[in-house]
């Protein structure tokens, strides 16, 4: 929302000045391997409260890295709800690349936008797991001075974002 000399202050201008983070966490440690096409939890945030009509912007940025020399190899990410584990956005394949050593860090960027078909109150987490054909191990790494964040925004009135998912 832009803001302009001489607007006044309303109610809805204070609650919705998007973007705005609705929920947030960090990842200070490395995750637990990843080594199947079995889903491994690797961030969690906080409760939020997503609102019907409304656009969030989930998203990651972190490292991501595999133990293979010599291998370009696929990660799956997903965004859930604890809730059922109900699936938000699947966001396919993540391509990482370690030349002649293991172990190395590479830079992940993830995002999507998404509007809930109904009101809900939950947590948000991202998984990770590898491709069926994959025999790589994953992980995301972490520290406290470079963390993986998972952050959740509200960008606005989902009607600015035609066609945009819908999550349950």
């Amino acid at each position: 929302m832009a803001w302009y000399a001489g607007m006044k202050i309303t109610a809805d201008r204070l609650k919705y000045g998007s973007p705005f983070v609705v929920a947030q966490a960090a990842l200070t440690s490395n995750s637990g391997n990843i080594t199947s096409a079995t889903e491994v939890t690797v961030l969690t945030t906080p409760s939020a409260t997503f609102e019907v009509g409304r656009a969030y912007r989930i998203e990651y940025h972190g490292l991501l890295q595999h133990g293979t020399v010599s291998i370009t190899d696929l990660c799956y990410l997903r965004f859930r709800r604890t809730t059922g584990s109900a699936l938000i956005r699947n966001i396919q394949a993540v391509p990482i690349t370690n030349k002649t050593t293991a172990s190395r860090n590479n830079p992940v960027d993830v995002a999507t936008i998404v509007t809930p078909a109904t009101a809900i109150t939950d947590t948000i987490y991202m998984t990770g797991s590898y491709d069926t054909g994959s025999t790589a191990t994953f992980m995301f790494a972490g520290t406290s001075g470079t963390p993986g964040l998972l952050t959740v925004y509200d960008v606005g009135a989902a009607s600015d974002y035609p066609g945009i998912a819908t999550f349950s």
